[in-house]
């Protein structure tokens, strides 16, 4: 006796309906799909019709947080010296300036992206305020970009420019 089992499959491939059917109750050499005529590759079953499946859409904010976190973390250079702005870097100089604040006399080699070089307190203080001002302008272009999104006057190349410069670059 042959046992014969149907269903009803939408918006699956063969590879896909073989994938998921641990019991190869559905064998590739069965499974029979009635499109019409007009049915190209891509469109999709939906509400009983084949229809062209949907432009994908952009998650624009998503789009402008990366590009903040891109700048943000691409380093900066003052007076000369190369300095990493990585979110571990941030904390690290953060610490540093607090040092400089508990004693002015604090001084240490900073390694820096062209090499060791030696702070004292005040260059630690002025190297966290150019990095946190760095940061900030970062995030305050974000929330220019987010604004602009949200009013409908925003256009995927505004995240080419506007961007903060440190000092000495």
């Amino acid at each position: 006796m042959v046992t014969t089992t149907w269903a009803r499959i939408e918006n699956a491939t063969v590879a896909e309906i073989t994938t998921i059917d641990p019991k190869d109750r559905f064998h590739p050499a069965l499974i029979w799909v009635i499109c019409p005529r007009n049915t190209q590759p891509g469109m999709q079953w939906i509400d009983g019709v084949f229809s062209p499946a949907p432009a994908p859409t952009i998650d624009h904010s998503r789009t402008i947080a990366a590009a903040r976190y891109q700048h943000e973390t691409a380093g900066l250079t003052l007076d000369r010296i190369s300095i990493e702005t990585s979110r571990e870097s941030q904390a690290l100089i953060t610490a540093a300036a607090v040092s400089a604040l508990i004693d002015p006399n604090y001084t240490c080699t900073w390694k820096t992206l062209n090499g060791p070089v030696e702070l004292t307190a005040t260059q630690l203080i002025g190297l966290a305020t150019a990095v946190r001002s760095h940061i900030q302008g970062c995030f305050n272009r974000e929330f220019e970009l987010l604004d602009a999104l949200n009013k409908g006057t925003y256009s995927p190349d505004m995240l080419d420019h506007g961007w903060p410069t440190a000092p000495g670059t």
